[in-house]
Order: structure tokens, then sequence, then C-alpha cells
């Protein structure tokens, strides 16, 4: 079994964001097979190295100290990769990190001989090692990737040697963001990435490309990072005045009273703001005094102002001199993301709206407006992205859908036998327009729903007409049409299933690259099965006597297609988005 020692050289240990990210790569790491152990160095008593030499010279590999180093040599030495894991100081490794590394002198032989292509000081119990790869994990409170440059050189160095392997490198500029509970689901697919990691790094010995370019991406727009990070220093800093909002220079309206339909889309980003105080919850107000000052660009430009006294909200057109947070925000995008189209969190780290003042503030929005009775929850502002079913009055899941998609299907299959072709037509024409009248009611019918209406309307319709082809050589045909909706939609937005298994994750994940190319995936199959079933009809056809035989494999078809869908849309996310890239 691998075995993998983590160094952490955080000052915060458990609690700081380096941890976080390390304790991500080393999940990943067991679920494929590694041993791990942490040593936190902020827990230990390591003195610094004195440069005696005394290690090297009368007592060889034993350090005049007799502290917790060392029980930590032995398994430097037995470990099959280090991690190093410090945040960013003065371009460098943490000051704790720099004093354990200073303390590994004992395991190397003073002789300087030369290996490769430089002269280096060889290990000291060559029969312990091995090629041993090291794992460098850092965050830093700057947004730019730049900053680590000097760091990456000092463990480049300290790797250029024939023992050692810089295997891998997880630079995350901007980490003071992961501590944030309210950016906690904006940025699952970085952890999320660096536990992809740790499982690579175990099974290929390396970090892959499409892995690599997540956690290489930023976390947040400079800027906007900037802007969050100077309104939180500006916040924890002691103020001269204290200003109580809109006390001077107002220009209000009345309390303005906008009754929202419970459940309902919103039409306009005015009807957004002004119904915001419907969701109002007091419980988590207490005795907050804020004015909340909306300026609004784009198609519908215009100030608004939430004010919060006493436990209650009110909403007013206009504007006050001294709000208490302001949020400058094109309509268009507070209104996609009152609609659940765009994750309020992803928007702000990305600069899509930008704010002033009290951030704080900003991160109780998400409680501030939870609902009167609703419980608390940590995400950046107001709208919702919770996990929803598609919208009308039969409330049922997104998958489900799919079945229903295919009632009309599954009546001409049954009846097509005994029925004549104008009702085995007609029939699943009829439930299928009333499927997507209802979906073009309260959502967007699929393509699914679209394609099946327009093949039935083409089939009853050449029937209706006198034509025999559909009559003749209805399965092939309805396979045939089945094939080339779901193949189809490879060339749309989304993939035929993303379409229904989208309602089962966050709205954050609708756009994902690999949520995609799973569901294309799964997609191809089924279309390729529907092509398979085409042929075994027409196949019967032609060849009348293997009729029975042929109409019982092409249903026997579906069995290990169904079983390939309900193992595949769990495994690939994890493991075959790797393995495409071996």
């Amino acid at each position: 079994m691998m075995k993998i020692l983590a160094i952490n050289g955080s000052p915060r240990g458990r609690n700081g964001n380096t941890d976080r990210i390390l304790q991500s790569f080393l999940q990943g790491a067991m679920d494929a097979g590694a041993e791990v152990e942490t040593i936190y160095l902020k827990d230990l008593k390591i003195n610094p190295c004195l440069g005696c030499f005394t290690c090297w010279t009368r007592t060889p590999g034993v350090c005049v100290y007799e502290d917790d180093m060392v029980s930590i040599l032995p398994k430097i030495r037995k470990a099959d990769i280090v991690i190093y894991a410090t945040p960013l100081y003065v371009f460098t490794v943490s000051g704790l990190m720099k004093n354990f590394m200073d303390r590994l002198i004992p395991n190397v032989n003073p002789h300087i001989l030369k290996r490769g292509k430089h002269y280096i000081h060889p290990p000291r119990y060559p029969d312990d090692q091995k090629t041993q790869k090291i794992v460098l994990i850092s965050n830093c409170g700057f947004p730019e990737h730049h900053h680590f440059s000097a760091l990456v050189e000092t463990f480049k160095c300290f790797t250029d040697n024939p023992d050692m392997e810089l295997a891998a490198t997880i630079l995350c500029a901007g980490g003071e963001l992961l501590s944030q509970p309210a950016l906690s689901e904006s940025l699952r697919e970085y952890l999320d990435a660096a536990r992809q990691a740790g499982w690579e790094v175990v099974t290929y010995g390396r970090i892959l490309p499409e892995t690599q370019k997540t956690l290489d991406s930023p976390l947040a727009d400079s800027e906007a990072y900037a802007n969050m990070a100077n309104l939180w220093w500006e916040s924890q800093m002691p103020h001269q005045e204290v200003i109580t909002a809109g006390e001077s220079s107002e220009s209000l309206s009345p309390p303005v009273s906008l009754q929202v339909e419970k459940g309902g889309m919103p039409k306009s980003c005015r009807e957004v703001i002004l119904g915001m105080p419907q969701t109002f919850n007091p419980s988590v107000a207490g005795d907050l005094g804020a004015d909340i000052q909306f300026h609004v660009t784009g198609n519908e430009p215009g100030d608004y102002v939430l004010r919060i006294r006493n436990g209650k909200c009110t909403a007013h057109e206009g504007k006050v001199s001294k709000p208490t947070l302001t949020i400058y925000t094109p309509s268009e995008v507070w209104l996609r993301i009152a609609r659940g189209e765009l994750n309020g969190q992803t928007a702000y780290l990305k600069n899509m709206y930008r704010v002033e003042g009290d951030f704080s503030l900003l991160l109780k929005l998400g409680n501030l407006f939870s609902g009167p009775e609703e419980k608390t929850v940590t995400s950046i502002p107001t709208p919702s992205d919770s996990k929803i079913v598609p919208k009308g009055p039969i409330r049922i899941p997104g998958m489900v859908w799919l079945t229903v998609a295919f009632l009309p299907w599954t009546v001409n299959w049954a009846t097509s036998g005994f029925l004549s072709p104008l009702v085995s037509l007609g029939l699943p024409l009829f439930i299928g327009m009333l499927i997507w009248i209802y979906r073009k009611l309260f959502e967007k019918p699929t393509w699914m729903e679209t394609g099946t209406v327009i093949y039935f309307t083409i089939a009853w319709l050449a029937t209706l007409s006198g034509g025999v082809l559909f009559e003749a050589y209805e399965d092939v045909l309805g396979y045939l049409a089945l094939a080339g909706i779901w193949l189809g939609t490879l060339a749309a937005e989304e993939p035929l299933t993303a379409e229904y298994s989208k309602w089962s994750y966050p709205r954050a994940l609708w756009t994902h690259p690999v949520f995609l190319r799973t569901n294309a995936i799964i997609t191809t199959v089924w279309g390729w099965v529907y092509l398979m079933q085409a042929t075994m009809a027409l196949a019967g056809y032609i060849y009348s006597e293997w009729l029975l035989i042929l109409i019982v494999a092409r249903n026997l078809l579906l069995i290990p297609s169904f079983v390939f869908t309900a193992w595949f849309q769990k495994w690939y996310p994890i493991h075959g988005s790797v393995e495409r890239k071996r």
C-alpha cells in the first residue's frame, strides 16, 4: 500500500485554508487506496537548526535536539509521497515549514556528489530510499498566480536530484475565499478537483491536465476579489464615526408593498427587489438596522432601498445618502439570479455585479431573506440556488418526466399490433400534444417532447392521406426517429438526458463540462441502442421466421442499457474523466 505523509506548515493548523485543500487531496488519495498521515507542525515542538553539523559528524543521522523531529525523520524516509502544505508567507514557505525543512539534514549525507546534472548531498539511508514523490500545496491571499513563482522555484531546487521528484503542485491564489461558508457551493468544484488530484497522483503519479486546469483557474475575478477583501478589512478596522444609514439627504418613496406570487417566477428585476421583504426573516435580523441600496443598470435601470429597522424590512424606490451596503448590478444579472438561472455566488466571483459597504452584511443576505419561518442558510445573496423540480402543478422530478415523455411511444408499441394505424398513431399524438402543451405552459419543452409530437404528426397525417409506409414499417421508423432525436441533441447545448437529469443537481452544475460530457455519452449510447433496435426490427420484416426472436432480442437489449446508465452516471464523474486523458 502506498504511504503518504502530509506535513501541514500552517500556523492555523486544521482551521486553515491550506488544510482545506490538503484534506480534499488526501481524501482522493485514500479513495485510490493510499495510507495517509497528516502532521501539524504547529502542534509539535521542533527546535530551530543550530547549524552545528553534529548530525553529520559526531552523531551521524542524529540531531542534538531530542524533540518531536526524532519521530518524524523515519516517517519521511519510509513515505512514498511527501506533501508539503504551506501558506505563502513573503513569497515562500511559512516559518514553521522552513524550520521543519532545515531539520531534515540528518537524513542526508554531508558528502557532495554529482548525481545527474548537479552536485547534491546523497541520502544517508539509500536502502530506504526510492524516487520519492513530492507534492507542494499552497495558498495565498493575493488573487494572482504569479506570487507563487519563488515558492515553486524553491521546490524545484529542493527536488532537483535523482532521489526526489516534484510530482504535483496545487497553488491556490485567493485561498482566503475557501474559508467563507457563503461561498462554499461556488467553490466546491475547486475542492472536488483537489480530491480528484489526490486520486490521480496515487493512480498515475501526476495530476492530469484537465484537473490541473481547474486547479490553476482563479477562484474569482481579480478585481472582484480585491474589492471583497478590501471591504472585509475595512469592516475589521475601528471607525471614528458611527454612520447611521439614511438619516439625511434621502430621496425615498413610501414603502412599496409588492405582492409576488408564491412559487412563481419573477418577471422583472423591480419585482425581485421590491418583493424581497416577503422573504425577510426577523429572527435572523435581531436588532439589525441597515439600508441596502440597489443601483440597477441595464434594461431596467432604477434605484431601490431595502430598509431594515426593528425586526422589519420595507422596500422603497429611490436613494439614501449613506447606505450600509450598496449593490451595483445589471437588471439582467439580478433577475437571472432570482430565477435560479445563474448562481449568485459565481456571479459575484466573476465580477458580474459589485458591492460597496459592509461586506459582512452581504454574506448575511441569504439568511436575512430566507423566509419568515425558514431555517437559516449560508449562501450569498437572496435568490435561492437550491434543487428544484420543473415548474407546474405536477410536481415530479426531472427524470420522471423522461418516463412521461415516453408515454406516447409506449402507447404506440402497445397498440400497433391490434388497433388500426390511425388509432395507434393518433392516440400517441394526442398524448404527446398534451405533454408538450403542459410543458410549454410551465417549462420549456425538451427535444424529446418536441420530436415526439413532430414524428407522430407526420406519421398520422401520412397514414390519413393513404400512405402505407408507417403502417408497414412502424417499428423501424419509430426506432429511427428516437435515434435521430437522441443523437441530434448532441449538437445542441444540452444532450437529451441532461435536460432531465439536471433537475437532480444544483443549477451551478448544469453547465459543468463533466456533467454535460457524462450525459452526452449516455445519450450517445441510447441513440445507438435505438439504431440497433431499428436494425433488428427491419431484420424481422425481412426474415419473418426470426421475427419472434428478434422482438425478444431488441427488448432484452434494454436491460444492459439501463444497467450501464445507472452505473455510468455515478462512475464517470469520478473516474472516467481521468481515464480519457491517459
